[in-house]
């Protein structure tokens, strides 16, 4: 199994994170509850679990603040915001709410982290 996930363009400084993965498909939309920000580019990928660990920590320095980026592989999620991550699975409810509580922290809106929707579907 892969891991799979989604990167919104937008959400980068460096684009190069693209190199990591094997993309799958790209769509258009506005965010949940931040149409202002405009249309975001959202990237499908996959990722090779043997690159796993490099593009966890290239995510974590190449993501803007006030964003995350998601991989997902059998009922396992790992959230990655700038310089900080945590994994975790459905049943761990405790990591799931420190991981949304930080992203609160930080400006993202509650409404925009369904990490237990994406654990099922990371393309949604």
């Amino acid at each position: 199994m892969v891991w799979k996930g989604v990167i919104i363009e937008e959400s980068l400084e460096d684009k190069s994170l693209f190199d990591v993965v094997n993309m799958i498909s790209s769509r258009e939309e506005t965010l949940n509850e931040e149409e202002e920000r405009g249309t975001m580019h959202l990237r499908s990928f996959k990722l090779e679990d043997d690159k796993k660990e490099e593009f966890v920590r290239k995510a974590e320095e190449m993501i803007k603040d006030r964003w995350y980026i998601h991989i997902c592989k059998d009922g396992v999620m790992v959230v990655i915001f700038k310089g900080k991550s945590f994994e975790f699975t459905r049943d761990q409810k405790d990591v799931i709410e420190k991981a949304r509580e930080y992203g609160k922290s930080i400006g993202i809106l509650e409404a925009q982290m369904t990490f237990e929707n994406l654990i099922d579907d990371p393309y949604a």
